[in-house]
């Protein structure tokens, strides 16, 4: 993905450029700043609003002279809650989003002159496929609610950088049935030349792939029985053993640990590129991994099926399975973390868009610890709660 050169700013001074809808007679506290002080807390391991609002009064000496407060109090939880109802939520993941992806101008504008050739593998000066972008929805559980609208709690979609462990967009899901339109709309402001973006079945539509393809990236996407013809059509291809008459490509990966073997085994061919064009814009290659896991002496064996605008002189079978693998950081290294270490399933703010911007806070914790490539989050949360002057620094000063 390209990111424009900029002047290299904090974190705070980019919050300072989400709206804030507060009425100006009742607002007391820039918007801004109360945005880092929820996340100071939540670095230091704070999970709810009234743990915030606590932990922030608590420190009060010492944050009144770090931040030059003018006032005699901090907020309460109240407060905070006010501000994440009323803030621009769209603004706030396009501002989160874009500051980790500007903390890597300076290698990607280096890697354009040094791939500005004619090779096939770039377009426009850009290499295609550098950069990939996974995409999946989340449910916030702790908003569930009794009511038949939030029984299944919110939802958001989020877009993840994979390459450099952030999440670039988040957006919400209004309701069953809407993640599709919600994917669409997701990539709508983005330049996606350079990446490759990966999806689930749900998101394998012609709509989306020509949507990809339109703003100058590439496409991965599962095939399943929500697209019954596309299954069969990759199935029936794959349904004997390679044949010499029939050329395709092959990688395999073998991962022995506490004791569980995990084989993976991708098969891929541009056969069936002109009987899908008409289509599947784009298409390049197909492919078919089949993972077998014996565990305690039981074998079990799974078939994933999907497509691809990369061919295979610019993505070799070794590197398109290791894609389709990394697809799921999404869920290891965003969704995982923030339900367990910093307990988004377990707050229960249910107000209004409260628990969508609180996700997007949560985003922009864990891009800073992978900033800092913390190997563990939690240890990292008990050195901010020890020395919360140094997630401060993160939070006001350029990283």
């Amino acid at each position: 993905m390209l990111v424009e050169e900029q002047e290299i700013k904090s974190l705070y001074a980019r919050l300072k450029g989400v709206k804030d809808k507060r009425h100006r007679r009742g607002r007391r506290y820039e918007g801004a700043m109360l945005l880092v002080l929820i996340l100071l807390a939540k670095l230091a391991g704070e999970k709810s609003m009234l743990g915030v609002s606590e932990w922030v009064r608590y420190r009060k000496e010492w944050l009144k002279e770090a931040l030059a407060w003018k006032r005699e109090e901090f907020p309460c939880a109240n407060t905070y809650t006010n501000l994440c109802e009323n803030i621009e939520i769209d603004e706030l993941n396009r501002c989160t989003g874009d500051f980790f992806a500007e903390k890597h101008v300076s290698v990607l504008v280096e890697a354009e002159q040094k791939n500005k050739t004619t090779d096939a593998s770039c377009e426009n000066g850009v290499e295609r496929g550098k950069e990939h972008l996974a995409k999946d929805g989340k449910s916030i559980r702790g908003s569930r609610r009794v009511s038949p609208e939030r029984k299944e709690g919110l939802q958001v979609l989020g877009l993840y950088n994979v390459t450099y462990d952030f999440m670039l967009r988040q957006t919400p899901i209004e309701g069953k049935g809407h993640e599709r339109s919600a994917g669409l709309a997701l990539l709508s402001d983005l330049d996606l030349r350079g990446t490759v973006v990966s999806a689930d079945a749900l998101h394998t539509q012609p709509k989306w792939c020509k949507k990809v393809l339109a703003q100058g990236g590439d496409y991965i996407a599962i095939a399943k029985g929500n697209q019954s013809e596309l299954y069969s059509d990759i199935a029936l291809l794959f349904s004997h053993p390679p044949q010499e008459w029939l050329p395709e490509a092959q990688a395999r990966t073998t991962e022995k640990a506490h004791g569980r073997l995990e084989i993976r085994h991708l098969r891929t061919s541009s056969q069936l590129n002109d009987y899908l064009a008409d289509k599947w814009t784009g298409l390049q290659q197909v492919f078919s991994v089949e993972r077998r896991i014996t565990r305690r002496g039981i074998l079990s064996c799974e078939t994933a099926l999907g497509i691809t605008s990369l061919p295979l002189s610019l993505l070799p079978a070794p590197d398109l399975l290791a894609l389709v693998r990394a697809h799921w950081h999404i869920e290891n290294r965003s969704h995982w973390r923030r339900d367990v270490t910093l307990g988004e399933d377990d707050c229960k703010v249910s107000t209004g868009q409260v628990p969508r911007v609180l996700a997007s806070l949560n985003n922009a914790v864990l891009a800073l610890f992978d900033f800092l490539h913390a190997d563990n989050v939690a240890s990292q949360i008990r050195l901010f709660s020890a020395s919360p002057q140094r997630a401060l620094d993160l939070l006001l000063n350029p990283l």
